[in-house]
């Protein structure tokens, strides 16, 4: 199996040294027919040496870039102030608009109240807060009025809000049925027995009958 030594090469300032050697070595490497077994793991095995320089390449240009940057920078000193001064500035506008938006948006929740708790009762669905979505810019108008969007984006929540509950009333009515049920089979069972009787296995296996047919089904 043919190798390749990567410590032959290194960079300094803008030269690649022992690259000429390394290329050498790297073209001496052939990809060959694999027919066999023996070809396959012998063609892995070379091609895992191969795979090897694909991050050695990713280093050299890496330290390439960080040395080059640094010689930049120290060159133009001018760079790293204009890059601290706009992070800076950036940072001091932010500290401004940031309170003033979230104050907007804090008056657009508190406006929209009042809708949400009317599209909730005409749907008889309990209201909720005002989620933090509801005062994005998509919802409102240019003058800061709720934009038709913010109406249809409510009663579609408030919808899906009374989907949820008519879901969850159907559930609780299926199962108070089913508790109703089992109780009326297991009373017909009781009521069935007769307390002077002397039951055998049979007898007693006739009587849960019901009771199998009701598991039966609610499975």
């Amino acid at each position: 199996m043919k190798t390749v030594d990567t410590d032959l090469v290194e960079i300094k300032g803008d030269e690649l040294f022992g690259a000429k050697e390394f290329l050498a070595q790297l073209q001496n490497i052939k990809a060959f027919d694999v027919t066999t077994n023996t070809e396959l793991a012998q063609a892995k095995k070379q091609r895992a040496v191969v795979a090897k320089v694909k991050p050695f390449i990713k280093k050299l240009h890496k330290q390439y870039q960080t040395e080059k940057e640094a010689e930049f920078r120290m060159n133009n000193p001018e760079f790293a102030l204009i890059e601290e001064l706009t992070n800076d500035l950036l940072q001091d506008f932010d500290d401004e608009i940031k309170p003033y938006v979230a104050s907007i948006k804090e008056q657009r929740l508190q406006r929209i109240q009042p809708m949400i708790d009317e599209i909730a009762g005409n749907y008889n669905v309990d209201t909720y807060t005002a989620p933090t979505e509801y005062a994005n810019e998509e919802y409102w108008t240019q003058t800061n009025n709720p934009a038709s969007k913010l109406d249809k984006k409510i009663v579609d929540d408030v919808r899906i809000r009374e989907f949820e509950k008519r879901k969850q009333l159907a559930e609780t009515a299926i199962d108070h049925r089913k508790d109703k049920k089992l109780k009326n089979t297991i009373k017909s069972i009781i009521d069935s027995i007769d307390r002077t009787a002397l039951y055998d296995g049979n007898d007693v296996i006739k009587l849960l009958i019901p009771l199998g047919e009701f598991i039966k089904k609610d499975n």
